[in-house]
């Protein structure tokens, strides 16, 4: 696949903020940076495409998450996962048919979740247009989102069955997405109340969680709290065979209900307005008692 021998090969082992900026340094000389692997090495390359301003262009090796696509990366300081914003976009993205048809299938499927997500978003970017937050409000993005959602009737079957088609499929509405991203940086129209979820799932379980997996059970319990058809987002995941179960996912209720109950404190370090501030009221204290656990993971516990 590589037409020119690299000038260097580095090697990922982790988003720490400190080994980060080691490969920083170890790439400087002004060669593009090309980031060949799963969600970890695409926030990498990015975070070293912009320390060192080289080229950046990014190969996934699975469609398990968007990482490629977006303007921020995920690291970690002080143990801490942190987003660094304004990454370079990439001067291409090269998906490999022969990469991709040999990453593990469950990551592949796992990657629907990242379109999934805009059914809770959608929902979460209106209540804070509704209240006249600066959320970047746009018609055309909302029209493409839902558009994206209503495909996935079709491409879930075909990821459910493994289907490299199903598998492209998700890559190509993440890529029309995109350009989304860049011009309306405060948008919420893919990531959500299920997002801030995820990541505090994955944050407790300090250890990995599948990214696209954590987002799908976030959107179940978060369409369940915001009454917004948590049916349909079931349906799509059994489909697509995509685990969300805590016991399916590597964590338990006990993890999940520790988070849940825990969205109004988190999601306070994030400049967005969901369902958890509509529900947590001014002063922030009625989340846990309007969440209503409970009955979130009873609708979950029902989908067995």
């Amino acid at each position: 696949m590589l037409v020119v021998e690299p000038q260097k090969v580095l090697f990922v082992e982790g988003l720490d903020r400190s080994h980060l900026e080691s490969l920083a340094q170890a790439a400087k000389g002004g060669a593009p940076v090309v980031g060949i692997g799963a969600g970890t090495v695409m926030e990498t390359a990015k975070y070293v495409a912009r320390a060192t301003g080289a080229p950046l262009v990014q190969v996934p090796t699975t469609v398990s998450n968007n990482a490629c696509f977006t303007r921020a990366a995920w690291t970690i300081v002080e143990g801490k996962r942190t987003i660094a914003r304004d990454m370079p976009i990439p001067r291409r993205i090269v998906l490999d048919p022969d990469l991709l048809a040999a990453a593990p299938t469950r990551l592949n499927r796992a990657g629907i979740a990242e379109i999934l997500c805009s059914h809770t978003a959608l929902h979460d970017w209106r209540l804070g247009h509704e209240v006249g937050r600066d959320v970047d409000w746009d018609d055309g993005l909302e029209r493409l989102a839902r558009a994206e959602l209503r495909a996935l009737d079709a491409t879930a079957p075909l990821v459910g069955a493994n289907r490299q088609e199903g598998f492209r499929a998700i890559f190509a509405a993440s890529w029309r997405f995109a350009p989304g991203f860049s011009s309306h940086p405060k948008a919420r129209f893919n990531a959500g109340s299920e997002h801030l979820f995820a990541w505090g799932l994955e944050a407790l379980a300090g250890r990995k969680v599948l990214h696209g997996e954590a987002v799908g059970l976030g959107v179940l319990l978060m369409s369940f709290v915001q009454n917004n058809r948590p049916d349909w987002p079931a349906r799509i995941l059994k489909t697509a065979n995509v685990a969300f179960m805590p016991e399916d996912i590597g964590v338990t209720w006990r993890d999940v209900k520790e988070v849940f109950d825990r969205l109004h404190i988190s999601a306070s370090a994030y400049l967005w307005y969901t369902v958890i501030d509509a529900k947590a009221g001014p002063e922030r204290v009625n989340w846990p008692e309007r969440g209503n656990f409970a009955a979130a993971k009873n609708f979950v516990m029902s989908l067995k």
